[in-house]
């Protein structure tokens, strides 16, 4: 038997809104570790003409003094207050399957409403298995793309989201971020190392404490270290000490691959160090003066927001000249920084 065009458009919305529903963007896969991370602690975002506006303290304005007897007090008028705003964008994502392809897998499609035809069960089994295949890609790929996309300092597109490469910035004196000019405003800028001798005694080490410190001087101490291939061997190689003097007498295991997927095992401060697969396709999109391979992140996910809608699954009609169903999907997000000088990123030589 037949199924209609108006249930088959029901069949698939309601097929792809299970996908998001059960297995949502905030459980994708640890292979893209930065989405995972923003999508933990996400905003919900109910809407604002242009941008997210958040509010930042500048200064404390602080007019201490010591006085004795009637030594006058000085009195001053306080600016502590700016606004940072973010652009939020609209991501969006679509796929269509032709009905002469249903119908190749033996499914045919006919104009009509509701319950106008009645699939068979093998039919409708074999529907499911079409349009489920069809949407597990359709989510991976939106999902990959999004993490990548925010990554990126938004300059690939003008509806581009700004991303933590230009949050995080290698060069934090330069640039306008939130409508903040990073040149003038020094309270904006992130924390920067780069060019480490990473093979140098304790140099990595040294940096890494240093930029640990500033951190936690403007905020608290990071929960969260992303970083590249490179930096992570080096960190391995260069930077951690491994003994082993328990159980002296007993048969030991020894493994030196250390830590499972993108869990590297190594720690900092007691801060597990994740390895971001992703690195390595942007440094092959960007080709970037610092690879990203070379890069390692301190955030504090307390000042680093996702702000967003909840995905819209949307079935569009189709064109009155193309025999398809139609799927896509419209997310509204921006990516929203709090504190800049409460976040690091380093780079090995």
């Amino acid at each position: 038997m037949p199924i209609s065009s108006e249930d088959l458009q029901a069949l698939g919305k309601s097929t792809l809104d299970d996908y998001l529903r059960n297995e949502p963007v905030d459980q994708v896969s640890v292979d893209i570790p930065l989405l995972k991370k923003l999508m933990a602690k996400r905003k919900d975002f109910a809407g604002a003409k242009q941008n997210v506006t958040v509010n930042i303290r500048k200064s404390h304005d602080s007019n201490f003094a010591w006085a004795y007897g009637e030594e006058p007090v000085a009195f001053n008028k306080r600016n502590t207050v700016e606004n940072a705003a973010f652009p939020w964008r609209r991501a969006v994502d679509g796929f269509y399957i032709a009905h002469d392809t249903l119908f190749a897998n033996g499914i045919k499609v006919r104009e009509g409403g509701h319950r106008a035809y009645r699939l068979e069960v093998s039919e409708k089994n074999q529907l499911l298995n079409l349009l489920a295949e069809q949407t597990e890609a359709f989510r991976t790929g939106f999902s990959e793309k999004l993490s990548m996309e925010l990554h990126r300092d938004g300059t690939s597109s003008e509806d581009a989201v700004t991303g933590l490469d230009a949050l995080v910035s290698t060069t934090p004196e330069t640039g306008v971020v939130g409508g903040i000019d990073r040149a003038t405003a020094a309270y904006w800028r992130n924390n920067a190392a780069t060019g480490i001798a990473s093979t140098t005694d304790g140099a990595l080490a040294t940096a890494m404490e240093g930029q640990w410190r500033a951190c936690i001087r403007n905020g608290g101490s990071p929960d969260f270290i992303l970083a590249g291939s490179a930096f992570i061997d080096a960190y391995r190689q260069y930077a951690v000490t491994v003994t082993n003097n328990a159980g002296a007498g007993a048969v030991k295991k020894l493994d030196a691959g250390v830590g499972s997927g993108t869990s590297t095992g190594l720690y900092f401060k007691g801060v597990e160090i994740i390895w971001d697969p992703q690195f390595e396709q942007l440094d092959a999109l960007e080709s970037p003066s610092i690879p990203w391979e070379k890069r390692c992140y301190f955030i504090n996910t307390k000042y680093l927001e996702l702000h967003d809608d909840t995905m819209d699954i949307v079935s569009p009609t189709r064109p009155y000249n193309v025999l398809a169903l139609y799927q896509m999907v419209n997310l509204r997000l921006a990516l929203v920084m709090k504190r800049a000088n409460a976040h690091s990123v380093m780079s090995i030589a």
